[in-house]
Formats: structure tokens, sequence, C-alpha cells
């Protein structure tokens, strides 16, 4: 059997269907993603869980997980990010109460704050997490009142009780102002193989992308139909998402910087995105969305989304066979190279 031909066989297995104990695999992967807090700036502790599952990715100057693979033109890009938009510790009264402000600037529709009334949520103080709930008004204090005469929850309602009765009694849990809080993450599996969570799809489509570099890396380099090495794949968890894309335009600058040859023949796909539900849980192709824009002289740049239903609430749902159809995806884009 020629180089060509192994090589070949080998990079069809990576982009075959996925098995059983492979499909179980990914859904465990997406349900511990799920379960991860990373608020916009305080990636810290996520990108080094990630970085324990998937050992091969290394960390650049920006704090973005990288892993690559090659050299030399095309060049194929993966980029998820590993933040979401989450809140930090505004304020202490001097009953206790934490008082918030919004981090990141991505839009996130009227809802995103009022979600928080009621709610358990994690603050990640010094000396570790520390639950909290949101506290709600009194149904008693209500009674009475003029139907809508009220405006609705907001930011400024929002007071966070902890346990402590005092400023001294929040410093000695270890939280400071501007400690990042979160809504508590309890991903919860339904129906025919639904997940429900906060962020759902940026946490899906990144249990994807560690799934497939798991796999490409186990497996022989891209090979065009001659045998000859075949470009560089690159796979990019990058931070600051939701300040600007910062950590992504850093990544794709430090690739343009190493390969300034080669900087013409950037594909780069941008996964994270919700799209629209219409194929929700049937298995069909994550939508692409093309002409997207990233910094420098990139060929092409697409998003590859998964379907969702209640995006942006706090049950953001996205489906298991269609994490599957991303993750064959990504193994193809990064695994096989299109023959010269």
């Amino acid at each position: 059997m020629t180089r060509s031909l192994r090589s070949l066989l080998a990079l069809a297995a990576l982009a075959a269907p996925v098995t059983p104990a492979r499909a179980q695999r990914l859904d465990s992967l997406v349900l511990r993603f799920a379960a991860m807090t990373a608020v916009t700036g305080y990636e810290d502790a996520m990108a080094d869980a990630v970085r324990a599952l998937v050992p091969v990715l290394r960390a650049d100057r920006a704090g973005n997980l990288v892993w690559t693979r090659g050299r030399g033109s095309p060049i194929r890009t993966a980029i998820c990010p590993l933040d979401e938009v989450g809140w930090v510790v505004g304020g202490i009264t001097a009953g206790g109460y934490l008082t918030l402000r919004r981090v990141g600037a991505t839009p996130m529709g009227p809802f995103f704050d009022q979600f928080l009334e009621g709610q358990r949520v994690t603050v990640f103080g010094r000396r570790g997490p520390v639950p909290g709930a949101v506290a709600v008004r009194s149904t008693h204090l209500q009674r009475g009142r003029a139907s809508g005469t009220d405006e609705p929850f907001s930011l400024d309602n929002a007071y966070v009780d902890v346990g402590a009765s005092s400023p001294a009694g929040v410093a000695a849990l270890g939280i400071e102002l501007l400690a990042p809080l979160a809504r508590t993450k309890v991903p919860h599996r339904y129906g025919v193989g639904l997940v429900a969570a906060p962020f759902a799809v940026q946490r899906g489509a990144c249990a994807a992308l560690a799934a497939a570099v798991q796999t490409v890396a186990a497996g022989p380099g891209g090979f065009t139909s001659t045998g000859e090495a075949a470009g560089t794949a690159v796979a990019v968890f990058a931070r600051r998402r939701h300040f600007g894309n910062d950590g992504a335009a850093f990544a794709l600058m430090e690739l343009q910087r190493a390969q300034p040859e080669d900087a013409e023949s950037f594909s780069v796909v941008l996964l994270g995105g919700a799209a629209p539900p219409d194929s929700l849980g049937a298995g069909a192709a994550p939508l692409t969305r093309d002409s997207v824009a990233v910094p420098g002289r990139v060929r092409a740049a697409s998003a590859w989304s998964l379907p969702a239903r209640y995006a942006r609430s706090p049950v953001e749902t996205i489906a298991l066979r269609d994490v599957e159809t991303l993750y064959q995806r990504l193994v193809a884009f990064l695994g096989v190279a299109v023959p010269r």
C-alpha cells in the first residue's frame, strides 16, 4: 500500500461518522463545558480546565489556548470563545449585600438582566467560589399596588445575598469589588438529546472543537492527494470575545506574523453564535454565514452556528446531534486538506 493511499485512508477514518462510544464521550464533554464559567476578562480558571482536558493546547502571550499542526498554505483556523457576558461586584452595602455591574460589550437583549431576579449565582472570590442568591421584592409589600405601576426588574434592583451581614463579613468570604459573578451553572439534559444551560451554544461549540483537536492530534497529519504535507491547521480557544474579539484578533495577527508569506491563504471559522432553531436536533449541518469581519489579511471567514432554542436565556438549548455534526465538520476542516 502506498504512502498516499495509507494517508487518505487514515484521514477518511478521522472524518467517519461518530461511533456510539465516541458520541458518549462527546456528550459528556458538552456537559462539562456547559458547567464551566468564564466571565469576560476572568477566563483563567476555565482556560486551566480546558488545557487539562486537551493537553496539546498551549497558551499564547494573550492567554488564548492554541493548537497548531503543520506549516505553509493553506492555513485553516477554527476559533471558539471561552468567555461569556456576566457581572462583577460593583458595590457592597452596609448590610453585606452585593450590587452588580454588567461585563461584556455584546448586546444580550432586554431580558438578560431580568433573568437574574431570584436566581442562584456564584461569586468567584479570592478564596474560591461563593454561592449566593439575587433577592426578590417582597410579595407582602407588593400587595395592594395597582397592576403595572412597578418597573421591571433591572440591574439597579439586583442585590446579592451571600450570607454576610456587613462589609467585613463579605471580605471574610474573599469577595472584593470587581469579583466576577455569574448565574450558577447546572446543565440540564432533557428530551431526546437536548441540553439546556446558559451560553449552551458557545460551550457546545467549544466542546466540539476540543473533541476535534483531540481526534486530529492523535491521528496522522493532513496530506494532499500526492502524499505531501498539506498546510497548517490551527485551533484557538480565545479570550475576551465580548470585549471586541481582541483575543481572536491577537491570535490571528500572531499567525500572520509567523507565516507572512501565507497570510493570503487564511481560512477562518468562528464558532459560538446561535442560529435560528429550524434544524434543532435534526442532525443537519450547522448554518454558515460568510464574510465575517476578522482582522488582518484573511481570504475567507465563516461563522459556524449551532441551532438553538431560547437563545440568550438561562435555558438556552442545543441538540447533541447538532454538536456531533459540528464536530465532524471541524475534524474535516482541521484534519483533511484540500488537494492542490
